[in-house]
C-alpha cells in the first residue's frame, strides 16, 4: 500500500517522539566535525586571497571530508531506521558504519560526485567562457546546458535515491548492486519522491532563514521521512 506524503510525515513524527534529542545531536555533531575539519583550509584560502595552491588544497579537503561525512550520514540513516522499527539507537551509530565496509559508501559518494561534475561542467564552462570573452551567445548556451544538466542530475538523484539506504541495510550489498536495486525499486516512485522533496521546500527556506538553526529540526524530519518512504517502497515491491 502506497502511503501519501502526509501519511509518511505523520508516521515520521510519531517515530521521532522521544528521539528528537538524539537525532538533532547526531546531525549537529556531524556538522561540527565537518566544519572543524574544513575551517583551517578555508582560512588559509581566504588569507592567501584564493591563491592557487590554497584553493586546490581546500578543494581536495572538501572532497575528502565529504567522503567521511557520507559515512557518518549513513550512520545517521541507520539510526533513523532503528527509530522506525522501535529498536535501540544511540549516538555511537553515527560512527558505526566506519566498521561496516565504509569503502562502499565512499565509492558511491565518488560516483554521485562524478555524475554531478559531468552534468554541471559543460554549462559552467560555457558561462565562464562567455563572460570572460564577452560572448553573449556562449553565455545563453551555457545557461541552457546548465539547466539541462541540472534536470539530468535531479533525474539521476531520484532514480538512485535508495542506494545508500540499501547499503546501510546489508553490509554484503555491493555498490553497483545497490544502484541497480534502487533503479528497480524507484520505477513508478520517482514522482512521489519528487513531490515529497518539494513539500519540504518551505521548511527548508525557513530553516535557512533562521541562520540554519531551524535545520536542526528539519534535517532529522526529512531523514525520517526518507527512511519511511524507503520502507514503504520496499514493502510494496515485496508484496
Amino acid at each position: 500500500m502506497r502511503r501519501t506524503s502526509a501519511e509518511l510525515k505523520r508516521i515520521s513524527r510519531e517515530h521521532l517522539v522521544g528521539h528528537w534529542g538524539l537525532a538533532i545531536g547526531a546531525s549537529l555533531l556531524s556538522g561540527l566535525i565537518v566544519s572543524a575539519a574544513l575551517m583551517p583550509f578555508y582560512f588559509l584560502m581566504v588569507a592567501s586571497r584564493a591563491g592557487a595552491v590554497q584553493s586546490a588544497a581546500f578543494s581536495i579537503a572538501v572532497l575528502i571530508v565529504g567522503m567521511v561525512s557520507m559515512v557518518m550520514e549513513c550512520g545517521i540513516l541507520k539510526m533513523h531506521l532503528a527509530f522506525s522499527r522501535r529498536q535501540e539507537a544511540d549516538l555511537k551509530m553515527l560512527f558505526g558504519e566506519f566498521a561496516r565496509r565504509p569503502e562502499r559508501y565512499i565509492l558511491s559518494y565518488l560516483l554521485v560526485f562524478g555524475v554531478a561534475i559531468l552534468c554541471m561542467l559543460p554549462g559552467s564552462v560555457c558561462i565562464v567562457v562567455g563572460a570572460v570573452g564577452g560572448a553573449a551567445l556562449a553565455e545563453w548556451i551555457g545557461l541552457l546546458l546548465y539547466f539541462a544538466g541540472a534536470a539530468v542530475l535531479v533525474a539521476f538523484a531520484l532514480r538512485y535515491s535508495l542506494a545508500f539506504l540499501l547499503l546501510v541495510e546489508d553490509a554484503q550489498v555491493g555498490v553497483l548492486e545497490a544502484f541497480r536495486e534502487s533503479a528497480r525499486l524507484m520505477e513508478g516512485n520517482k514522482g512521489r519522491l519528487f513531490y515529497i522533496c518539494l513539500s519540504f521546500l518551505g521548511m527548508g527556506i525557513l530553516g535557512m532563514l533562521s541562520c540554519g538553526i531551524g535545520m536542526l529540526w528539519v534535517t532529522p524530519y526529512m531523514n525520517q521521512v526518507s527512511v519511511n518512504f524507503y520502507q514503504d517502497v520496499v514493502m510494496e515491491a515485496n508484496a
